[in-house]
């Protein structure tokens, strides 16, 4: 009897099957494909032939096939997911955890068990996830265990491979024991957080090769294989660069520096993966250096992928054109910074809209941190779903100071994960690094400088003084503004908030000269189109005046004689400095005026209050002793001060991430949950996962507010969402997906309470009537000078 998997309609109306047994071998050999670099294959592909166990019986036969003919079902009333989890922990699970072998049955479990949705081990009822899976479903589990090993994979087979599972995670476990933290203390909690980092590891291997051959399926387009040896692709795209390079004029100061260090990071590049550091000035040319660091040690040592993040859009969508220059093949590179598809979580069945979501199987991923730490904290499966293509990778984190504060020791964590057991390489790159290593939790080592700090190079950026301008007023700003353009030509002015901005941007706006706002309520052919407008007044000599919020700090190439910034971390402030006299124009050093904002708001803005204050403390050090920190505000001793107040003013189990009103952490409920797994738990002592993975899945956000993305109706945006909502799209899933890939330029991100107010005031519309999974900003919500407008003004309409 054939049991099918998935029925895909064709366009004359007749159907094509896809049998169980041919979607688990197609996942268990894409599952296994993707941790073959780092020696899981076995293991991988275990839990992707017995993820879709559960389907192997006439109770599911029916309900997908009266799906197919269009009859109304009810999504997920066959439960598929437990079978193949409760067989394992049936056939290689003792009644306690007492041996690698029963922590690896645990492992694959899991990943069998949720990948349609996370599953608490032991949840906030202090019930066991495991034993729910073993409890339920009698009559449909030994029917459909029975049905599989006939008709897809025998119990040889199945034994086999877990025994070679079992060598390939117990060499893993050994690992993680041999590096825990040299603390006992620390070392209770993070044991149990690796193993969980690896239970997500093997559960997104799995939903990656079910969901690419769901895809592959579906479509009827089947994707090229990856190829094992990638040093071939590295070495090219490494000789176009190092053609390009030869071509960089080397006459400055500046420019023989910029050389200097994109050198000696070709050089590093040689030495094996681990966590490095790239602490390189403002202007030093880190995009550039990062790249070449990154493209010959892909070459060296034939890695997977290379992974750059930043955490704002503008530093990506920069990033993004430079490295298209340098590599050469678009078709190698995605840009990922928006989640535009919104799915549904369910524990049973596949939502074919997250077959529309990015999965980094490209050999070069442009994205954001927020996305990142989505790929290795959040609940939603197609987050999850990424976090193995981290796996033997490159992976470049531009100005890691931004990671959230509340989070260092989920990050840290992660980045030892990574690479000690994934054989990733990490490079940390900033003008203020973190003091990672000073933590709670820290870094497994400290990292070592690709570049060392050399007195003498340093000197050739040396190009501004930060100065503390006192306190004022917001409506003070604009006056000390035109002040301020007495005596220069042209002005940036960095805020926290975009309120902020728009409110200096309209008061400024009309004053004589060109004025520019700059912020995230942009999307980003906005922004492109923004900057490329003010690189031609600038070059052009017009009197200029930009205000911004922080998109304009790090990674935009540009250049003023003046920089006003409103407090904020130190990190922040160099980063914004970095925008002054960048290319030494001025033959001094510039002043950037730090301003205290005294009637500003920080409220919603929690980390940028913290930072304020962590810098109001350097400011009075620094008032009383200038010498200690060598007269200069961005010294190293001033930043180190800074991240070292920074700390010591977090209260105990801050950097866990803390949730409000609770008595437990994100980090705890990733480690041994003791809130919830104590004494009274359900099945206690019975298991080694005890992790609460959904509920802190659900709690996992980089920012306070949830947000999503919308298209704008901004250019080409207009067509986009036209496209989108057309019949075509409807019913063309490879067609629909190249829409949303068309879309990118033209989103913008909404948190929760500007989403509520554009729900009631109707600025928020569906592509289509009946399907909400994307949604568009409707005509006047959007300003053609500033973005996203709440109040919906920024257009005039009639009635006909």
């Amino acid at each position: 009897m054939r049991f099918p998997a998935h029925i895909r309609i064709q366009k004359d109306g007749t159907q094509d099957i896809q049998t169980v047994g041919e979607h688990c071998r197609g996942t268990a050999r894409c599952a296994a494909e993707c941790l073959s670099d780092i020696g899981l294959s076995h293991a991988a592909y275990l839990a992707g032939l017995l993820h879709d166990l559960g389907k192997a019986t006439p109770q599911f036969r029916a309900y997908i096939e009266r799906a197919a003919n269009g009859e109304s079902v009810r999504r997920g009333a066959v439960v598929h997911t437990f079978a193949g989890a409760r067989l394992l922990l049936e056939q290689h699970h003792g009644p306690e955890p007492v041996s690698y072998d029963d922590i690896t049955c645990e492992l694959l479990a899991f990943a069998i068990g949720a990948h349609h949705g996370l599953f608490d081990c032991v949840g906030e009822a202090r019930t066991s996830g495991f034993q729910h899976r073993l409890l339920s479903h009698d009559s449909e589990y030994h029917e459909s265990v029975q049905n599989f090993l006939n008709s897809c994979a025998g119990q040889d087979e199945i034994d086999s491979l877990f025994r070679a599972a079992c060598l390939e995670l117990t060499a893993v476990f050994e690992k993680i024991q041999d590096r825990l933290c040299s603390d006992a203390a620390l070392a209770r909690q993070e044991l149990p957080f690796y193993v969980g980092l690896m239970a997500r590891l093997l559960l997104s291997a799995v939903i990656q090769g079910d969901r690419r051959d769901t895809a592959e399926f579906m479509t009827g387009v089947a994707r090229p294989p990856f190829p094992e040896d990638r040093r071939p692709m590295w070495k090219a795209c490494l000789q176009r660069m190092e053609r390009k390079l030869e071509r960089f004029p080397s006459e400055t100061g500046i420019q023989k520096a910029r050389r200097q260090i994109s050198d000696q990071c070709r050089l590093f590049a040689e030495q094996p993966g681990g966590i490095y550091r790239l602490n390189v000035p403002t202007g030093a040319g880190k995009t550039l250096s990062s790249l070449r660091y990154a493209l010959a040690h892909a070459a060296q040592w034939n890695k997977s992928r290379i992974i750059f993040t930043a955490p704002l859009l503008t530093i990506l969508e920069q990033n993004a054109q430079v490295i298209r220059d340098y590599v050469g093949d678009g078709s190698m590179i995605l840009e990922h910074h928006s989640n535009l598809v919104r799915t549904q979580e369910d524990p049973e069945e596949l939502d074919l809209q997250e077959l529309l979501a990015e999965d980094w199987s490209a050999p070069i991923i442009i994205t954001t941190l927020v996305q990142l730490l989505n790929t290795l904290f959040s609940g939603k499966t197609t987050s999850i779903r990424r976090f193995q293509s981290l796996a033997d990778s490159v992976i470049i984190l531009d100005e890691v100071q931004t990671v959230p504060t509340k989070m260092l020791t989920l990050f840290n964590l992660a980045v030892n994960f990574l690479t000690e057991i994934c054989g990733a390489t990490v490079v940390l790159c900033s003008a203020t690094q973190p003091c990672l290593e000073k933590a709670a939790h820290p870094l497994a080592s400290v990292p070592k400088d690709i570049v060392p700090y050399d007195r003498e190079l340093w000197s050739a950026f040396c190009r501004t003084q930060i100065r503390n301008a006192g306190n004022l007023r917001l409506e003070d700003l604009p006056a000390f503004a035109l002040e301020t353009l007495e005596k220069a030509n042209s002005l940036l002015i960095v805020c926290n908030k975009k309120d902020e901005a728009a409110y200096l941007y309209q008061k400024l706006s009309g004053c004589g000269f060109r004025c520019c706002h700059l912020s995230a309520a942009m999307c980003t052919a906005h922004r492109r189109a923004a900057l490329a407008g003010l690189q031609a007044a600038l070059a052009a000599g017009e009197k200029t005046v930009c205000v911004s919020t922080q998109v304009i700090e790090a990674g935009v190439d540009i250049s003023f004689e003046r920089v006003i910034r409103l407090s904020a971390g130190m990190d922040s402030v160099v980063q914004a400095a970095g925008r002054c006299n960048r290319n030494g124009e001025q033959t001094g050093p510039a002043p950037v005026c730090l301003v205290q904002c005294q009637n500003e708001n920080l409220a919603r803005l929690p980390d940028i209050q913290r930072g304020k204050d962590a810098t109001g403390e350097l400011l009075a050090q620094y008032r009383q002793r200038p010498e200690r920190f060598r007269n200069d505000l961005s010294s190293d001793e001033a930043i180190g001060y800074y991240y070292r107040r920074l700390y010591q003013e977090m209260p105990e189990g801050f950097q866990d991430y803390r949730i409000q009103d609770k008595h437990y952490t994100i980090f705890s409920l990733l480690a041994d949950n003791t809130y919830f797994s104590d004494d009274r738990a359900e099945a206690h002592g019975t298991y080694f996962l005890n992790q609460a993975f959904q509920l802190a899945g659900k709690l996992f956000q980089v920012y306070d507010e949830d947000s999503i993305d919308v298209i704008v109706p901004y250019g080409e945006g207009r067509t986009v969402i036209a496209d989108l909502g057309s019949d075509r799209a409807a019913r063309d899933l490879a067609y629909r997906k190249s829409c949303l890939d068309r879309a990118k330029p033209y989103t913008v991100s909404l948190y929760q309470y500007q989403r509520q107010q554009l729900e009631r005031d109707h600025g928020l519309l569906p592509t289509r009537d009946g399907d909400d999974s994307v949604r568009v900003l409707a005509e006047g919500f959007y300003d053609e000078k500033t973005g996203l407008s709440l109040n919906g003004t920024a257009a005039q309409f009639w009635e006909v």
